[in-house]
């Protein structure tokens, strides 16, 4: 079996800023560094990427009784990573890659979330603000996995770009 290059996943921040007269709310969300690579064995269940990706979240005089949601996802679930060699018709689909929440339990992009293609993302962590925390701060670490148990690919490099969004609801 040859191994082969899935990568890189590169990862796209947001910024969002609110201005509501007499006050100044806002939400950034960055990530470091911009990319991973993997380097995969077909049929294994581990194949992790060579770097945690590092999110920083952070928020300015956000209301009580708000909810900040950060959400991870793809474009497409059939295609979270797409082959580049024309002979190539096979795609590495969302729900085969995998992240880690601060070490926690892998997890697919396999949900429906409020961005991205359907079934194509996950909800990676919620934090209520309460009116002791209307500004905060927090750093998570992803991890992230390619599972090819039971799913064979041939050689190529896959790539494709995984997106975060803030969320912040009533």
């Amino acid at each position: 079996m040859r191994p082969f290059i899935a990568g890189p996943i590169a990862a796209a921040a947001m910024v969002l800023t609110v201005t509501l007269p007499a006050l100044a709310q806002s939400i950034t969300v960055s990530l470091v560094p911009s990319a991973v690579t993997f380097t995969l064995s077909n049929g294994s269940s581990s194949n992790p990427g060579n770097a945690a990706v590092v999110v920083s979240t952070t928020w300015l005089l956000l209301s009580a009784g708000r909810t900040i949601s950060l959400y991870g996802y793809f474009s497409d679930a059939a295609a979270a990573l797409a082959h580049t060699s024309p002979a190539n018709t096979y795609n590495i689909p969302s729900s085969r890659v995998e992240v880690s929440v601060n070490a926690g339990a892998n997890g697919p992009f396999d949900q429906t979330v409020p961005f991205g293609g359907a079934a194509a993302g996950r909800l990676l962590f919620s934090v209520l603000v309460t009116g002791l925390i209307t500004s905060g701060a927090r750093a998570d670490s992803l991890g992230f996995n390619i599972n090819l148990n039971g799913y064979t690919l041939p050689a190529d490099t896959y790539g494709g770009t995984f997106r975060v969004r803030a969320r912040v609801t009533p």
